[in-house]
Parts: structure tokens; C-alpha cells; sequence
């Protein structure tokens, strides 16, 4: 502690009223070590100056170096620094406090290594613009681009600081026949984009800490696209009837839906609007329910099951359908010559969706499905029959986003005729018959986004037991998507109980998750923690190796000897 006084304050005590008070604090610690008291806590306060006093003449050179010399600091003013104080006496001040007081508004300080300098306003201000300073430093990015980097370092440089960055990768993906054109970016530099910044040292510490803060690895979301067909009926022409539906899963005890006057609705599928024969709503769980009952009313084709993981921001694209290739003609307006190219028409299902990451855990999606399809007229024009729907949505993570009414007609045309009679000249049309058969379906379009926010997550490193669980856990007589969609429901249930503690029925089913999805990763996880909490870690390995021998004894009969 820094303690500066006049000579005048120092009191004598006498030598008798030392030793008791000595004796005194020696009989009061020992007191308190055989109690067991805590230990007192050590002062991390800073050094205080309990009192500065100064003479009248005295100036700010004088006060700097009676300053430095009772706090044990090397102070070195410029020569240019001097003037006089305005204060006779601080007390309780810590030394920047006292260095403040002292330099007032013309001095300014820094501290070097054990040095603190002190510069006039003028002269700090022309060494801190000395083009000598500045120095350079190498960024390596790994997550940002370079040339986004440089945009947000832009307003940290100072007026003379510079930024370089390496040549930008090439960033159009090849699709199609184009990835064969042979564009595979052999002048492009193979390594991590790389930025050099040459500006004084304060501003390279600025630059570093806004690196640090936006060059971080991306969170990405793991898409669960589910895409199904339903063809439609007499009954059914206006689309599926989800009113029906929820008389059709009530009776078979599977509550998903509730009521509503208008498509889905807000027990299992809440926030449902339609309008112009689309609709759209969001299901909490029980998807395979929702699958199950339109299998119920109708005939439903699995197009597409795609599991998809977008990078925040990103684009993600599904396609399923046929291209249909057409000559295009191109006048040439000098010499009026005509070039012709093949070009492709995209007909069937497509799905393109964008997430966008938000730090509530929910997800904004750019969702825009399309049905379509197209046929080549007489002059080799294509024409194209389309129904899309273009939306911005907000989604729970883990919530799934239902999109109905896309529908899609297709017109097959059957000619019938009696034999030779219907060949007659003038009267065979009577013999002859035709008749057009419509056949009409709906598209429905199921998406589940979940947040990924550890790459482990997707990987395969936590599976090495997959061809153990595949052993027994298949069920044939199920379709893979009605397996997938029951397990994330017993999955769902098993979260519910292991939340409320019951841990024997977070178990049960936790167990019919993985026996339907055998790779299921996180209820494989949530079986693992349930074993551990309730019987430790050697039931789990007892219980990996009762699995294994089920597995054997499942698939015993089907062994042959030879």
C-alpha cells in the first residue's frame, strides 16, 4: 500500500502498549485456529494512497517523481511535460486515480513494460500517428470468406491501415451435365482464405478480437423431408378430408388432430391456414399418425424420405422428377442464321427450403415446394402445369411443418372398338369408343427441421454397435417411413417420462424406439443415461450383452449346418 504523510503525523508509542497488544492478537488468533474457524479472506483490494499531500510550489514533474518513488513505479515524463498542480492534498485515491489528478486534461500516460511515460496531448497524438508503428499480422479464416471478413474490418482500420486478402474460391457448384465441364478450380489457391492487415498495434488487437467474435463455425440444421402423394378419389377430389381424419384416428385411439373449421388444426397441428386450395400447419408429433390415416382414405406413395443438413443461411434443394428436353432456336441478327440448343424442362416435385437460426430455438424457413408438369406440343414448345407455393414461416425446432394442396391431374385417354367393325369406312365410329380416364393426386409435403449445433451429432463415431441392433431391431412387416415416424414418437413419450422421473417407462419406450430404428442416435444416448441413473454402468455393459444374445437366439432357427 502506497502511504504518503507529513512528518507531523507520526505519533510515538510507547514499547509497553506494543508487546501486550502484541500478546493480545497472538491469543486471539490461536483462539480462533482451535474453534476451526474459517480462514480470513485475503484482501484483493487495490493499493489505495490513503493521503498525497504536496506543498504550495510544487509541480507536476515534482509530483510525478514523489509519486513514483512512494509507489515503487517508474514514472518518465517528456520533457514537454510540466505545469503545476491544481490540488494540495488526495486521500483514498489509488494510483491511476493520483496520476489523473496530477496530469489533468494536458498530459496523457502509457505504460510500457515497467515504464510509465507520460507525453503532452500533442506529442502522444504524433507518436501514436507514427507511420513506423504500424505493423502486420497473418489471419487464417476457416468459417467467413475473405472478402466478407475485409467488409466488417473495414470500419475498425485506422485512415492509413490496410487489408489483403487471398483470391476467392470459385463458388458455383456444377449440377447436372455441368459437372463434367472440367471446371474443378485448378487456378484457384488451395488453401483457407488468408487475410493480411497492416495497421498499428492497438488497431491489429481490435481486428483480432472482431475475428474472433465472426469467424466461428456455423450452426446448420438438419432437415427431415418427407414427401408423400395421395391419390384422390370421388370422395376425396377437393383434397384430403382432414375433418374425417379425426374421426378415422380417434377410433383408433390416436388423437393428432383437433377440431377445426377449416384444414388442420391445433392439438397436433396448430396455426393452419388455406387459402386458393393450399394449406399449411405445423404438427407437434405423431407424424406416422398423420401418414397412417391418409393410408387409411386413400392411396399414398412415398416420393421421397431425404434427410438434408443446410448450413444456416444456405440453400437446400430437393428434386424429384423427369426433365424434359426441347430444341430452342436463336436468331443470329448479321447474317439472320438460326442456332438451335437443347434445353431441359424440370417437371415433378421440388422442394427448395432456406433456414435461418434463431437464438430461441426456433427456425425461419424460406420454403417453397412445387409440383409440375409439362408436355411438348406440335411445334416442339413445351407447356408446363404447375402448383407452388412460396412461403416464410417460423418453426420450433423439432416441430414438423405440414404443406397440403398441391395437386396434380393427369389424363390418360382409352379407345376401345369391336374388332374389324370398328375398321369399317363411315360407319365404324359407330363400333369405335373413347373415354378419358382423370387420374388426380395431392402432393403433401412434411418437414422437420432440427438445430444441429455439434457436428457429433450427425456423424457416425457414437454407432459402432449399429450391426447388433439391426440384428433383432428390424421389423419387416412395416415400411421403413412408418418405422421411422413410430420411433420418434416412442422416442418423444420416452422424453416425456424420463422429464417426470419415471425412468422404467422412459425405458419401455425408449426400447420400441430402437427396435423399430435400430440407428435411432439420440434415444441410443437417452438409454444409455436411463441405465446409468438407475443401475450404473455395469448394468449397461450386462444390458449390451442381453441385447446381443437376444439378437442370436432371434436368428437361431435360420442357421443352416453344412
Amino acid at each position: 500500500m502506497c502511504r504518503i504523510m507529513n512528518s507531523r503525523d507520526n505519533l510515538k508509542i510507547p514499547g509497553s502498549i506494543l508487546v501486550w497488544s502484541f500478546i493480545l492478537i497472538v491469543a486471539a488468533a490461536t483462539a480462533v485456529a482451535d474453534v476451526g474457524g474459517p480462514e480470513p479472506a485475503k484482501n484483493n483490494a487495490p493499493n489505495i494512497i490513503e493521503k498525497f499531500e504536496v506543498e504550495e510550489d510544487f509541480g507536476v514533474r515534482k509530483a510525478l517523481a514523489m509519486l513514483g518513488s512512494q509507489c515503487q513505479k517508474n514514472i518518465v515524463p517528456s520533457p514537454s511535460v510540466n505545469g503545476s498542480l491544481a490540488f494540495r492534498r488526495l486521500t483514498n485515491v489509488t494510483f491511476e486515480e493520483a496520476m489523473d489528478a496530477i496530469l489533468g486534461d494536458s498530459a496523457l500516460y502509457e505504460e510500457q513494460g515497467n515504464l510509465i511515460k507520460v507525453y503532452t496531448k500533442e506529442e502522444y497524438k504524433k507518436l501514436m500517428e507514427d507511420p513506423d508503428r504500424r505493423i502486420y499480422r497473418i489471419f487464417t479464416l476457416y468459417y467467413i470468406s475473405a472478402a466478407e471478413a475485409k467488409k466488417l474490418l473495414l470500419p475498425v482500420l485506422s485512415s492509413t491501415g490496410t487489408i489483403e486478402t487471398t483470391t476467392a474460391s470459385i463458388t458455383d457448384f456444377p449440377t447436372g451435365e455441368s459437372i463434367s465441364s472440367g471446371n474443378g478450380g485448378g487456378d484457384a489457391t488451395a488453401m483457407n482464405d488468408t487475410i493480411i492487415a497492416f495497421d498499428y498495434p492497438e488497431k491489429i488487437e481490435k481486428i483480432t478480437e472482431v475475428l474472433k467474435e465472426v469467424d466461428i463455425r456455423p450452426r446448420q440444421v438438419l432437415i427431415e423431408a418427407t414427401i408423400l402423394s395421395a391419390t384422390l378419389t370421388e370422395d376425396t377430389q377437393f383434397g384430403v378430408d382432414w375433418q374425417f381424419l379425426l374421426g378415422s384416428a380417434n377410433a383408433n385411439g390416436r388423437s393428432f388432430i383437433g377440431s377445426t373449421d377449416d384444414f388442420l388444426t391445433s392439438k397436433g397441428l396448430s396455426q393452419v391456414t388455406k387459402v386458393g386450395g393450399f394449406a399449411i400447419g405445423f404438427a407437434h408429433d405423431n407424424i406416422a399418425n398423420v401418414i397412417k390415416a391418409v393410408e387409411e382414405v386413400s392411396d399414398v406413395t412415398i416420393l421421397a424420405n431425404p434427410k438434408i443438413l443446410a448450413v444456416n443461411k444456405q440453400l437446400g434443394q430437393v428434386y424429384i422428377g423427369k426433365k424434359l428436353g426441347y430444341e430452342s432456336q436463336t436468331t443470329v441478327s448479321q447474317d439472320t442464321q438460326l442456332t438451335s440448343q437443347v434445353e431441359f424442362l424440370d417437371t415433378g416435385t421440388k422442394l427448395s427450403f432456406r433456414p435461418y437460426i434463431g437464438n430461441d430455438g426456433y427456425i425461419r424457413m424460406d420454403i417453397h415446394p412445387k409440383d409440375s408438369s409439362g408436355d411438348l406440343k406440335s411445334n416442339n414448345i413445351p407447356d408446363e402445369t404447375s402448383a407452388e407455393l412460396l412461403s416464410n414461416i417460423m418453426v420450433r425446432d423439432g416441430e414438423t411443418v405440414v404443406i397440403g394442396g398441391l395437386f396434380r391431374d393427369t389424363i390418360k385417354a382409352n379407345k376401345t372398338q369391336i374388332p374389324l367393325l370398328g375398321d369399317l369406312p363411315i360407319v365404324g365410329g359407330v363400333f369405335r369408343g373413347s373415354a378419358d380416364q382423370v387420374k388426380r393426386e395431392e402432393v403433401i409435403v412434411l418437414l422437420t427441421p432440427h438445430i444441429i449445433n455439434d457436428p457429433a451429432e450427425t456423424d457416425g463415431s457414437a454407432r459402432k454397435d449399429d450391426v447388433q441392433r439391426k440384428r433383432f431391431g428390424a421389423k419387416d412387416e412395416l415400411q421403413q417411413i412408418g418405422r421411422g415416424r413410430m420411433a420418434e414418437d416412442h422416442y418423444a413419450n420416452a422424453m416425456r417420462y424420463y422429464g417426470e422421473g419415471q425412468l422404467e417407462a422412459a425405458m419401455e419406450e425408449v426400447q420400441s424406439a430402437l427396435e423399430l430404428r435400430p440407428t435411432y442416435l439420440e434415444a441410443i444416448r437417452l438409454r444409455e443415461r436411463i441405465v446409468a441413473e438407475r443401475d450404473g454402468r455395469e448394468a449397461l455393459d450386462k444390458l449390451e450383452r442381453k441385447m446381443s444374445e437376444k439378437a442370436d437366439s432371434q436368428e437361431a432357427p435360420s442357421w443352416l449346418r453344412r
